[in-house]
């Protein structure tokens, strides 16, 4: 072989690495892009469904103010709350979601007449509640959150106009099977099946348009645990608090003063028990509605480096020392209504797996479940 010939093919070679590397360090660039914005829209998620977010030591990424909250027209501390956090997206060093509480914070929500309500932060959880006391919220006002740091840093959201939201008609559902796309441990594409009782609000849309609804849950179940011949408590309930793994919303562009049925949550089966399911039905305004449909969007697209790289998705918050800075999250005014129904998932079983075995003693102290409690709840 002649040395120009072998030059030519080392070079063509060192090429082609060189290629290569960069396209390798393009898709890493991109990877990292959305996990630092998944690992954000993760913590909206939390917070939105009232999920305790979990605390870790702040890394050494840009800090961001997350704001997750709303007030509704119902004289409810936990419904009125905002929760602040601040948190540096994802710390890829420990491969974590880094969190960090906002303490001492001064919150106020003010309407447009100028009526100020003070939050006041539950101890040290970063949450800051409107007391009963002094509450003063109504339909067709709008509403400001106000948040001064203790540094003296002020953020504030655009004003909010609290719509009327329709009550709910009844709820359904649906005993079915569900197939989900989703990658395995080797990253291919495969089936997964299961089991559940697809959930429904029925809801008749006024006549009007531009009505805008957000639904949330909440979840409660029956369990048993086997206490041989003791005097002790057998049947107990746990709270699961929020079951959905998405904001669910949807406006009446095409069900305008019409019924219509929402997919709002699938309730487990995976225990043959009674299970109460509770939804709550706000209203939105246009912007807020926009805010969260977006938000699902990246969720659902969001999870291959060949994905086309998140965008940043802008809430009502914004920074009033540092215009510049980038504020996550939305402050929502909404009015709220809310029924409930108990499944009788008894009357499905047996479900697939392992047949329930039901645990042994106090079932107030068998820790398999969380919120636990011997008081028989609503509904059962």
């Amino acid at each position: 072989m002649s040395t120009g010939l072998w030059k030519g093919q080392a070079w063509r070679s060192v090429l082609i690495l060189h290629r290569n590397e960069s396209h390798l360090k393009m898709q890493l660039a991109t990877k990292y892009c959305q996990i630092r914005v998944w690992a954000t829209l993760l913590i909206l998620v939390l917070l939105q469904a009232c999920v305790e977010p979990f605390e870790l030591q702040t890394g050494a990424e840009q800090k961001s103010l997350v704001v997750s909250g709303m007030i509704t027209d119902q004289n409810n501390p936990e419904l009125n709350k905002v929760t602040l956090t601040w948190t540096a997206p994802f710390d890829s060093e420990n491969q974590q979601v880094v969190v960090e509480r906002l303490h001492n914070a001064t919150v106020t929500v003010q309407d447009n007449l100028g009526n100020s309500m003070p939050l006041y932060e539950e101890g040290r959880t970063g949450v800051y509640t409107l007391s009963a006391d002094d509450y003063q919220v109504e339909q067709g006002k709008s509403y400001t959150l106000h948040i001064t740091l203790p540094d003296g840093r002020e953020y504030t959201s655009r004003p909010e106009l609290l719509r009327p939201v329709p009550a709910m008609q009844g709820i359904s559902y649906e005993y079915k099977q569900f197939v989900d796309v989703v990658r395995n441990s080797a990253g291919m594409l495969i089936e997964r099946k299961s089991v559940g009782f697809e959930v429904k609000a029925q809801v008749q849309d006024p006549s009007e348009r531009g009505n805008y609804y957000r639904w949330d849950t909440e979840g409660v179940f029956e369990f048993y645990s086997d206490v041989g011949d003791a005097p002790l408590p057998a049947r107990c309930w746990s709270n699961r608090g929020s079951i959905n793994t998405k904001v669910v919303t949807n406006d009446d562009r095409l069900v305008n003063g019409r019924y219509f049925e929402q997919p709002v949550v699938v309730v487990p089966a995976d225990i043959p028990t009674k299970y109460r399911i509770k939804i709550r039905q706000f209203s939105l305004t246009g912007e807020a509605y926009e805010f969260w449909r977006l938000f699902n969007e990246q969720q659902s697209s969001v999870g291959s480096i060949f994905d086309p790289p998140p965008a940043r998705i802008n809430g009502n918050m914004y920074s009033i020392t540092n215009p510049e800075e980038w504020v996550v999250g939305y402050f929502t005014a909404s009015s709220m209504v809310e029924d409930f129904i108990v499944i009788h998932r008894q009357l499905y079983a047996p479900f697939p797996g392992l047949p329930y075995e039901p645990p042994m003693g106090d079932c107030r102290f068998t820790l398999l479940y969380p919120n636990v409690t011997d008081q028989r709840p609503i509904g059962f």
